[in-house]
């Protein structure tokens, strides 16, 4: 991946002097520069960042052109780079061939003006930041671990995928909580996982499945209170609902084709840690129970956007899905 080769260009001392880092993955952003940042020796002296609408070339200039403080490499951020005047580029274009080679300037926006891009081309290069694959951000788990000294099992990185849908900027959040839970100790597995991120949306909706296939009513409501008290709204709990019980279609029409339960919930990618109870779940509801289920969640679909109270049509729903269940 560019980004990793770019960070080790810059642990080589082989870096460009000026960069725009381009696209809308914030997060990743972010972590790049939280990576790099900690390879710099006395970072509070070595690492300026401002807001463009913020900076006048003064600044920029002596913060740019001053050499760094007992260290090889300083840097400074500059964020919202498509609100930096003209006037300040164009001086620095102006300029930039005499920017100190221990030094470099990172832009950061969606994308580059046209100015900035001929201060690129003479100087520097354009990084996209995309968002990540799901092997790219197990990868990325891994490394970011790495350099805490601790590492993750697969079911442990499969949890906190599904825990946080993907979400760089919530991973992040999640592994800060988790080194600093498990403490020296370096393995993290995936009861850590469930301890600690136990309250995320995607981990409640498989707790509310699993729930209403025990047709215990009581945890299914108190479920759901928790979902809408986080402010997901009842349309989003309609559509992982919906989800649910579609890979649960899925999996039993692999079945009735003559695959084993276990491939099926591989090919419909449940996570490991839930197959047993996605088992139970295709044993639970029947074909028809399903196509009803499928029916309740529309009706309440409906009369939720026609103005229906959202809490007491969900907690209806819960009832009627409820009722669908075989065991």
């Amino acid at each position: 991946m560019e980004i990793n080769k770019i960070l080790q260009d810059f642990e080589k001392g082989d870096f460009e002097r000026v960069y725009f880092f381009a696209g809308k993955e914030e997060a990743s952003k972010n972590e790049f520069l939280r990576s790099l940042k900690k390879k710099i020796v006395y970072p509070e002296f070595n690492w300026d960042s401002h807001y463009a609408e913020e900076l006048d070339f003064p600044t920029l200039y002596h913060s740019l052109f001053s050499l760094p403080f007992l260290s090889q490499l300083k840097v400074m951020v500059v964020k919202n780079a498509g609100d930096i005047t003209s006037k300040v580029l164009t001086r620095l274009n102006e300029t930039a061939s005499k920017i100190p080679s221990t030094n470099c300037l990172i832009f950061c926006d969606d994308e580059a003006s046209s100015q900035i891009q001929r201060l690129i081309t003479k100087i520097g290069k354009i990084v996209s930041f995309d968002k990540l694959t799901r092997p790219q951000l197990k990868n990325w788990i891994i490394k970011r671990l790495k350099e805490d000294n601790k590492n993750i099992d697969s079911e442990a990185i499969a949890l906190l995928l599904e825990n946080t849908n993907g979400n760089l900027s919530v991973i992040a959040r999640e592994l800060d909580k988790l080194i600093s839970y498990t403490d020296k100790r370096e393995k993290i597995g995936l009861k850590d996982v469930e301890k600690i991120s136990i309250d995320t949306k995607t981990y409640t909706i498989y707790q509310l499945i699993d729930k209403i296939s025990e047709k215990n009513t009581e945890d299914s409501l108190r479920i759901l209170h928790n979902l809408l008290m986080s402010e997901i709204s009842p349309q989003q709990i309609i559509g992982m609902l919906r989800w649910q019980l579609a890979k649960i279609w899925q999996a039993k029409a692999l079945v009735s084709n003559g695959l084993s339960s276990y491939k099926a919930l591989e090919q419909v990618k449940i996570p490991f840690f839930k197959r047993k109870f996605f088992t139970n779940h295709m044993n639970n509801f029947t074909w028809e129970s399903l196509r009803q289920c499928f029916n309740l969640l529309l009706e309440t679909d409906t009369q939720i956007k026609r103005g229906a109270q959202p809490d007491l049509s969900l907690e209806l729903l819960l009832f009627r899905i409820t009722s669908q269940v075989v065991s």
